[in-house]
């Protein structure tokens, strides 16, 4: 009985002591924020939105084709000329390229021996029908009770706009920055950027021109994003996921459909379909998607507190709650789906081809060629020829945040949404950076605008809208942001 005694007493010490030591790590996290030096007063620019209505009208439609011509040519012309019409300073004192079809407009600073800051925007929209399931038609560019209706509104005719409408305030009020600026604007972002802004990199590159920075779309200042934080989160999105299709290929002797083999092409593709879909990829809270939960950690309740504050222990735990929700599950491991599935041109014949093909998105740090060997490993059938398919981007590098480059970012946001906790992040949709890793090593996706699920859900979706005073907010940050350059 003693013996007992003796390591249930051990028990419970080694209990307290684990529990004091997380208790003491929880405690003694400290917020990382940089205090709002400036907090500025928005007004509302009623001007930016009436030019954001006009510009949704240009309708500048990404096709993933080239019968139908990718981005019509004669609607992106049209554009520019509004541009150069519509922001005449800018179109004064900076220098125009248009590098293949799209554009990268250059603004000297005072000191040119320093490396520029990189803004990138694209112009191009996905389709969408002029049908009643929109409240506005998408290309009318509509403007109701300071809300304008359209697409393109928040993806992302509204970044361009708003770094316009700063750079055109900043050039009136000469407010020179040191730093020279550079727009990029792609043509084809929602097609892949591969002529637009691979281009433009590829130009920049060629050139030896190296950025200090680059800032892009990608996510905004979001309620709700991150459990049991109650402010809101302006999240940096330090790398972007990559993003291949594979393909998988079965031939076999084809026949007819009244007397089949157990084995046939299409057979055999639907059970090897049917293991990649049981097989899910290791999930792991670390890299960008950690840095995000520790830098949150010192401002949620206590419970929630405790919990990020010991991911060294507790990290099985959150992993289980993440895999429960898709967006959050795709944040922390490699996913993948079926897209698209072929085998067979008549119902009586036994086809002798079946294919599929799989979309990966994959974590910074799992390379495509080592995903190709595990999915062969996972189907394992010699029968099913594994390829990659079209078009593939590997997961960028993730950009540091321990820098003057993430501390001038996370002051400007701090200065427009002094209630907003930065944090970086983890982008699991494409953007035009991917082409852009050469150029700098700094490369953060923040949009500067307040973001609800009824605006995310108009993104690529029905009803994109974006309000005056998120206008006029995304404005007053990047025209604050060009003055800290």
């Amino acid at each position: 009985m003693k013996r007992v005694f003796t390591i249930l007493r051990f028990l419970l010490l080694s209990v307290l002591l684990l529990l004091a030591v997380m208790l003491a790590k929880t405690f003694m996290s400290r917020s990382t924020q940089v205090p709002a030096e400036t907090t500025l007063k928005i007004q509302p620019d009623t001007a930016a939105l009436q030019h954001l209505a006009q510009m949704i009208r240009f309708r500048t439609v990404s096709y993933d084709d080239s019968a139908n011509g990718f981005v019509k040519l004669a609607e992106l012309k049209r554009l520019y000329d509004w541009l150069k019409v519509t922001y005449p300073q800018v179109a004064k004192h900076c220098r125009f390229q248009f590098i293949g079809h799209s554009l990268l407009i250059e603004f000297n600073g005072t000191d040119t021996k320093l490396k520029p800051a990189l803004f990138l925007a694209h112009l191009d929209v996905v389709p969408a029908s002029d049908s009643a399931e929109w409240s506005s038609k998408p290309f009318a560019g509509t403007i109701k009770n300071d809300t304008l209706w359209g697409r393109g509104a928040l993806d992302d005719k509204n970044v361009a706009v708003a770094l316009l409408e700063a750079l055109e305030k900043t050039l009136i009020l000469k407010q020179l920055p040191r730093r020279t600026i550079l727009l990029a604007f792609g043509h084809d972002e929602e097609a892949g950027g591969a002529d637009g802004a691979a281009q433009i990199a590829a130009h920049l590159i060629k050139n030896n021109i190296r950025a200090e920075f680059i800032a892009d779309e990608g996510f905004g200042v979001m309620e709700g994003i991150v459990p049991g934080l109650k402010p809101p989160c302006a999240m940096v999105g330090l790398a972007e996921k990559g993003n291949v299709t594979l393909k998988l290929s079965v031939q076999m002797p084809a026949g007819h459909s009244a007397w089949p083999k157990a084995d046939n092409a299409s057979a055999v593709l639907s059970r090897g379909l049917a293991k990649l879909e049981n097989e899910q990829f290791e999930a792991r809270i670390d890299g960008p998607v950690r840095q995000l939960f520790e830098t949150a950690a010192p401002h949620m309740d206590f419970g929630y507190r405790f919990l990020f504050s010991n991911l060294w222990l507790t990290s099985p735990l959150v992993k289980s709650v993440l895999l429960k929700g898709e967006k959050t599950a795709a944040s922390i491991r490699t996913t993948h789906v079926t897209t698209i599935i072929r085998a067979g041109d008549k119902d009586n014949v036994v086809p002798a081809n079946a294919e599929a093909q799989v979309n990966f998105r994959l974590k910074p740090g799992h390379r495509i060629a080592d995903l190709k060997k595990e999915v062969e490993g996972i189907l394992n059938d010699p029968r099913i020829a594994v390829s990659v398919h079209g078009d593939f981007t590997e997961a960028t590098p993730v950009s540091p945040t321990k820098n003057a480059n993430y501390l001038l970012l996370s002051k400007a946001i701090r200065a427009v949404f002094p209630d907003a906790i930065v944090a970086p992040g983890l982008t699991i949709t494409g953007t035009d950076c991917k082409h852009y890793t050469r150029v700098s090593d700094c490369i953060y996706r923040f949009a500067p605008f307040r973001l609800g699920d009824s605006n995310l859900a108009g993104i690529h979706g029905k009803n994109e809208y974006i309000s005056g005073m998120q206008l006029s907010a995304a404005i007053a940050f990047y025209q604050h942001l060009f003055g800290l350059l």
